[in-house]
């Protein structure tokens, strides 16, 4: 059986074309692709200090790879031009392929922990002073948020977006 190619499949660009094949027809995600897990914890300390902490672990991009072929390069194997060039002189069709199946390929998990520490202070007559200090991405990950996903000479899997670097942030609230 040779493949054939189902256009703008559920879930992929609208111009891109897949593969018949069994990897590409039964696109089921792993069960740990749907799942998160997030907890948050408020703990008193001494001296009036109040602390909590934010776990998240969440599910991590997906790896595709689609290749753009021209019509040059289509047209000798198919023996004709591409139907988009609608019978025109010169086509400069071109068709988005899909090489890796979608739901298939990941990158590791992404997990992160925040912290926050404050503590309230009364100054008399009602006012009152709420000082913090907040950590985010205390073990300082960098995980992939954003890939190019386009096959050629544009850089596959060159990172476009990571997590956020560690972060302190101190603030104040001042109520009177």
């Amino acid at each position: 059986m040779t493949p054939t190619a189902i256009p703008n499949s559920v879930g992929l660009p609208a111009t891109s074309t897949i593969s018949r094949d069994a990897a590409f027809c039964n696109s089921t995600p792993p069960w740990a692709q749907g799942t998160q897990v997030k907890f948050m914890a408020v703990y008193p300390l001494p001296w009036g200090i109040q602390t909590s902490a934010i776990y998240q672990n969440s599910a991590g991009v997906p790896i595709t790879a689609t290749y753009t072929a021209t019509n040059a390069q289509i047209a000798p194997s198919l023996g004709r031009n591409l139907g988009s060039c609608r019978g025109a002189a010169t086509c400069n069709g071109n068709l988005a392929i899909e090489l890796i199946p979608y739901n298939t390929e990941f990158e590791p998990r992404l997990q992160q922990i925040d912290l926050r520490f404050s503590r309230l202070f009364q100054l008399g007559a009602g006012s009152r002073l709420r000082a913090g200090l907040d950590i985010y991405n205390v073990l300082n990950a960098s995980n992939v948020l954003s890939l190019n996903t386009t096959y050629g000479s544009t850089g596959w899997l060159d990172v476009r977006q990571i997590l956020g670097g560690r972060l302190m942030r101190v603030g104040a609230q001042f109520d009177f």
